[in-house]
């Protein structure tokens, strides 16, 4: 029989015999208590299982991140040559742009010569056209008498003005007269001194002595004819002497033709056409 006589005799049996600890420790702790090395085991077994699977979670989250930094890295890249390359087009079309501009004022420098020689041009067929009309006028001037013989039933008489006319104040004279009685006007008096041909003649149908007021121009128009009419008009004023209004040219249309007609303005065509 086992004696105890002290706590020392109790420490010294449970070490000899451990299955009196066991029924000790049963006797004094909670069935909880005697669990709870085992479920403090468990505890931290499924805390450590718990701890690797967030370590491999984390081990993935900073794959993960490396992964999408990897990415961004490469998309900034992309984004860098891409405004790279957006600049180099933009350069591309500023160096356009300004061909363009240089290409645009390169026309504009040959439409300004264009116009130039356009103007040239023009200028040089006026002078060209002013030179044919002198020469036809003083080739007309210089046949007036023929050319009113063969084309009107007047009989030349004399040239009062043109380059036949042997003393212009023959003419002259009566239209200043007539301007200082009033007859004609200032305006009317350097009108009639414009006329290109002033001719006096005897007309078969009743041998009544007139005078040809004529306009010359190698292409007659409705300015030659109006101007013909006018300054008729106004030497008749001036003389009292009846004046029939004539052109003289090379070309003229039908209707020029039928207008002078209208108006009693004789149309002659003289010259090669």
């Amino acid at each position: 029989m086992t004696t105890v006589n002290d706590f020392a005799d109790i420490l010294r049996i449970i070490r000899e015999q451990p299955e009196w600890g066991d029924a000790l420790r049963s006797a004094l702790l909670s069935k909880e208590l005697l669990e709870m090395p085992q479920t403090l085991a468990e505890f931290v077994k499924a805390t450590n299982q718990r701890l690797a699977a967030l370590e491999e979670d984390v081990a993935e989250l900073k794959a993960g991140q490396a992964r999408l930094e990897e990415g961004q890295a490469r998309l900034e890249e992309r984004q860098i040559r891409l405004e790279e390359r957006q600049i180099r087009l933009e350069e591309r079309q500023i160096r356009l742009e300004e061909r363009q501009i240089r290409l645009e004022e390169g026309q504009a420098r040959l439409e300004e010569s264009h116009v130039r020689l356009e103007r040239s041009f023009a200028k040089l067929d006026g002078d060209v056209g002013n030179l044919k009309g002198d020469a036809y006028e003083l080739k007309v001037g210089n046949h007036i008498q023929s050319i009113i013989g063969q084309h009107t039933d007047i009989m030349p008489i004399r040239v009062l003005k043109g380059s036949r006319a042997p003393n212009d104040m023959e003419f002259l004279n009566p239209i200043y007269e007539a301007k200082r009685k009033g007859l004609i006007t200032e305006r009317e008096r350097i009108d009639a001194f414009a006329v290109d041909i002033v001719m006096e003649g005897r007309r078969e149908a009743d041998d009544a002595t007139v005078f040809i007021v004529a306009e010359v121009s190698r292409t007659i128009g409705d300015s030659d004819v109006n101007r013909a009419l006018d300054r008729a008009n106004i030497v008749q004023r001036a003389t009292g002497k009846q004046a029939i209004p004539a052109v003289i040219g090379v070309f003229v249309d039908q209707v020029r033709r039928e207008l002078a007609e209208e108006q009693n303005v004789a149309v002659i065509t003289y010259g090669e056409q």
